[in-house]
């Protein structure tokens, strides 16, 4: 039999994070639902609101250029190279561009022979994420972390279904709670512009060592697990750590529990964020990594590892290096 399981888990984000005033228009998107329905564990966090302004077009090189801002923070600057965008590249020669002056964003149409569609679009949001995954045409935000850090709000999974239908289709309690009690984070703004919904699906990445005189059977190599159980035991995980405001249960006996992985034949399982990004709470901050290039989890993550009845958090530059995963001092790593 197998000498040891184990399993880490990565968060990865199946679409932009959305504000939750835009959440309605985008319900009546098919495939923008179709994306939605993979995942199954959620998030609902807080930040001021980002905008897009003083915007130039350099018609010469083919750029547009603009300042990023969030709230009353300093400005960024931003350039498109409008003809490196991956959509403009599969499109036809003429293009439009639709600024929204709001500052939510802007739109480039392809209107070549007559059509009228869409080739590249960005709201403040989706420019976080693409810049993120290091999408070609876009130069600056080289800090995008420190720009997608939120505060935690609430933690959540569907159980039966997906995140679509738990934390949009139907009505979420928890989301009520937050538009009705949360505080604006700047003067003027609406909180339901202040509020992003994150739809996660996890990714496992599960490693089984075996005897050398092992007898292998095709269970072995099969692969399977237990979808649904990873993901109710990372809720557990986040929300037991870092206590978000709106939860109502803690988990407090974590990693104890009936319908998550202890007990199992993880010898050691853990969860990381595959995003840059960041969430806050008042219990303590987790941060998210990744290559942007390759989209493979590195160590510039925090991740959470379980080991029987043993959670440990583990900070990047503080627990362990970033660069070469090896840890900085020994101990017991938590939150709070």
């Amino acid at each position: 039999m197998a000498v040891t399981k184990s399993k880490v888990t990565a968060l990865r984000t199946v679409y932009p994070p959305i504000a939750n005033s835009h959440a309605a228009a985008l319900q009546e998107d098919p495939e923008v639902e179709a994306l939605l329905r993979t995942s199954d564990f959620y998030m609902i966090g807080g930040r001021a609101a980002a905008k897009m302004s003083d915007f130039e077009t350099d018609t010469e090189k083919g750029e547009l250029r603009c300042n990023f801002t969030i709230g009353d923070g300093p400005a960024h600057p931003v350039t498109f190279h409008i003809h490196e965008l991956p959509g403009v590249k599969a499109a036809g020669p003429d293009l439009k561009i639709e600024i929204d002056h709001a500052g939510s964003g802007f739109r480039i149409w392809d209107i070549s022979d007559g059509k009228n569609e869409i080739a590249e679009w960005f709201t403040t949001e989706k420019l976080l994420w693409d810049r993120a995954r290091e999408r070609p045409g876009i130069e600056g935000l080289d800090d995008v972390r420190s720009l997608a850090t939120y505060d935690l709000l609430y933690v959540g999974i569907a159980k039966v279904g997906d995140s679509f239908d738990r934390l949009l289709a139907r009505g979420h309690k928890a989301r009520q709670d937050i538009l009705a009690s949360e505080p604006q984070r700047y003067p003027g703004a609406r909180v339901s512009d202040e509020t992003f919904l994150f739809m996660f699906a996890c990714d496992p990445l599960i490693i089984s060592q075996f005897d050398l005189d092992h007898d292998f059977e095709e269970s072995d190599l099969a692969g399977d697990y237990e979808a649904k159980r990873i993901t109710a035991d990372a809720e557990k995980a986040f929300v037991s750590l870092l206590k978000p405001g709106y939860n109502k249960q803690l988990f407090a006996h974590y990693p104890k529990g009936t319908d998550g992985l202890y007990g199992s034949d993880y010898t050691r399982y853990g969860y990381t964020i595959a995003e840059k990004m960041a969430f806050n709470t008042p219990h303590g901050s987790f941060r998210g990594g990744v290559d942007g290039a390759t989209g493979m989890i590195n160590n510039d993550a925090d991740c959470i590892f379980v080991e029987g009845d043993v959670v440990q958090v583990f900070r990047s530059g503080v627990d362990f290096d970033s660069i070469t995963g090896a840890p900085t001092k020994p101990g017991d790593y938590s939150i709070g």
